[in-house]
Parts: C-alpha cells; structure tokens; sequence
C-alpha cells in the first residue's frame, strides 16, 4: 500500500464526501438511475458489452481463458458482466464499504475476488501476472494527474506482453488539479510523457461526437520493449474512431430520462488535444 495519508486523501475526494441515497447513485451520478437495481444493470452491461467486443476482437487470448482486473470496481457494475466472459475478475478499489457491498451485488458469481487498494497502485498484484486490465468511469474523478498516469503505468506493469489495458475517461476538464468529483485535466501529451518508458503501443481509440460530456474509449498493448520511434505510442496523432459509445446504451430506459434530455445539449469543449 502507498503512503497512508494519501490513500485517506484519495479516498476522501472520491467516496466520503458523497451523501447519496444509496452507493449506486455516487456511481452512476444519475438519482432516478441508481434507484432502479434493474436498469442500472442493464447500463452498466450494456457498457461492458462494447469494451468486451474490442477485447475479443484485439486480444491474444481467448477471454474465458483470461484474468481481468477491475481497476474502481464500485460495487461491480461491471466486473459482473466481466465475469461471466473472463475466467476470473479480480475486483479493485479503494474503499472497503464499497467492496463489500460489490460482494453482496455479485454473490451468485464465484470467479470475482475483491481487493483493496491504496487508490493509486496495483501493489498487491505481481509483475505479468494478468491478461487484462480496465479502468472504467474512475479516472475522470480523480483529481491528481500522477495519480491517473500510475494506473496506465501500474496497468501495463501488471498485464503479460500482450495483454490489453482498456480504460474510460472524460476528455473536457480544464483544471490541472481537480475538484470533488471532477478529475484532473488529462491530455495525449502529458499521457506520452507519463508513459515515455513504458512498453506499450495504442490499439484503439473511440470518441462518441454525440456525447455531451466527451468521453475517450482507449485500448493499450504491453509490448516487449519500449520502441519510441513507434508511432502507435503517441496519444495525439493516433487514428480516433468516431462512433457510439455511451449513445445508445440508455435511451430506452425510464430512469435515464434526464440523459436523453442532456443528449440535447451542446458538448463541451475536448481538452484532450490542448
């Protein structure tokens, strides 16, 4: 574990300022979602579904013979799903409320394990020792940039050559150190220098041009060795594919009726290339 009094920050800006009705709702943001156990399954499944077809589609193993670790589990929104196509889900987050609450949502699904970490390292698993990582909807709140940069780096520590890191996050701040629940500004140019000596190569990257709130969908590869003159390592100049990525996931649930009214906002300004 990290430093004990950074761990207690971390946690602090993420969980222990919420006073929601119910953990579900510090998750989702959306009250008359997470009132409804039903429907905010059906979201969060129907998010795993996409990540899960690149997976499939990119990966060097097969995923029912896969491990996967679930980087922000929350209360298993998505390891659930995960796990029913991995061979096993290790679950990850920084608050033990919150695992055991994932422990009873996903008590029917054997093959997840929950783990505690010190929200910012993945201290507790073994160099090469995974096929997969993730990290969903989590880095956008984070509120140091070193703290979301040691996740990729931790990420690609712990995948073997080959696997695949999968992660989220939204591409609009603007402060260089974030606020409560909004995250610090994160840029392809500070992710190319976080990662300059790291061995990994860009796969996929998805921008949803309808989405209000800009969301990047990226998917990395561990490589053998650092190659810098590879130009599938830069964040800023890689092809992005512009499609569906929350769009399409809610539209046809009652309780995500004030996102299909936010559908019609203007989007906010990408900060992704500054």
């Amino acid at each position: 574990m990290g430093d004990t009094s950074r761990r207690d920050e971390l946690h602090r800006e993420y969980w222990s300022t919420i006073k929601a009705a119910n953990i579900r709702e510090a998750i989702t943001l959306e009250s008359s979602n997470a009132a409804s156990d039903a429907e905010f399954h059906i979201y969060g499944v129907r998010i795993a579904e996409r990540f899960l077809n690149i997976l499939a589609r990119m990966g060097s193993t097969p995923l029912a013979w896969s491990t996967m670790i679930d980087i922000g589990c929350g209360v298993g929104r998505f390891a659930l799903p995960f796990a029913c196509r991995f061979q096993h889900v290790y679950a990850v987050d920084i608050s033990e409320e919150v695992l055991s609450e994932a422990r009873r949502r996903c008590a029917s699904t054997p093959n997840i394990s929950y783990h505690l970490n010190d929200g910012e390292t993945l201290s507790n698993f073994a160099d090469d020792s995974v096929d997969y990582a993730f990290c969903g909807g989590v880095l956008q709140h984070i509120k140091y940039f070193d703290v979301i940069a040691s996740y990729f780096r931790e990420s690609l520590r712990v995948v073997r050559v080959g696997g695949l890191f999968a992660a989220s996050f939204q591409i609009w701040q603007s402060e260089e150190t974030g606020t409560n629940r909004v995250g610090a500004k994160i840029t392809a140019k500070k992710l190319e220098e976080a990662l300059a000596d790291a061995p990994y190569r860009i796969r996929y990257m998805l921008i949803d041009p309808k989405d209000p709130v800009p969301h990047c969908m990226t998917v990395v590869e561990k490589t053998a060795g650092v190659d810098k003159s590879d130009p599938d390592r830069l964040f800023s100049t890689f092809e992005v594919e512009n499609g569906p990525f929350r769009t399409g996931v809610f539209e046809d649930l009652p309780s995500c009726a004030a996102m299909v009214e936010k559908w019609r906002e203007t989007p906010r300004r990408i900060t992704f290339y500054d």
